[in-house]
């Protein structure tokens, strides 16, 4: 299995998980966290997929200041670019689990975070190398 499958199957089994959960707070805290560092790594693999030289996702705040959008690619270098159409249409349910609550989990993922104006840039080494590791954690802890 490559990692965006795993990384997914991951995901939706942590969804599964909040979603059973209400009545336990700390096991949905566990979820809604994990939730957001998946869809993290998923995402940085989705951004990088065509174009291995991206750097940073710029993340706005929606109309609903718990609502996040991809807006741009950032390089290494500081050169930004529109989302692809497929980056777009793959995107915009990850990036809906970037929320306030979950912010204490991703937050940490960004190399700029002003929650004053709603922009955060999602570093996607970061991003995927905490979905990762956060994967491997959970297959030791599981066996």
């Amino acid at each position: 299995m490559d990692q965006e499958s795993a990384l997914l199957e991951a995901l939706n089994r942590e969804i599964a998980v909040y979603d059973v959960s209400e009545e336990m707070p700390g096991k949905r805290a566990e979820a809604d966290h994990d939730i957001a560092v998946y869809s993290a790594a998923v995402v940085a693999l989705i951004v990088r997929r065509n174009d291995k030289g991206a750097a940073r996702l710029v993340i706005d705040e929606g109309m609903d200041p718990d609502e996040r959008v991809a807006k741009t690619v950032l390089s290494a270098e500081g050169a930004e670019r529109d989302l692809t159409e497929d980056e777009f249409d793959n995107l915009g349910t990850l990036i809906g689990n970037f929320c306030d609550r979950n912010s204490t989990a991703w937050h940490p993922l960004c190399s700029h975070v002003d929650d004053r104006h709603g922009v955060f840039h999602l570093d996607l080494n970061k991003a995927s190398k905490a979905g990762l590791d956060l994967l491997a954690r959970r297959a030791t802890s599981v066996k």
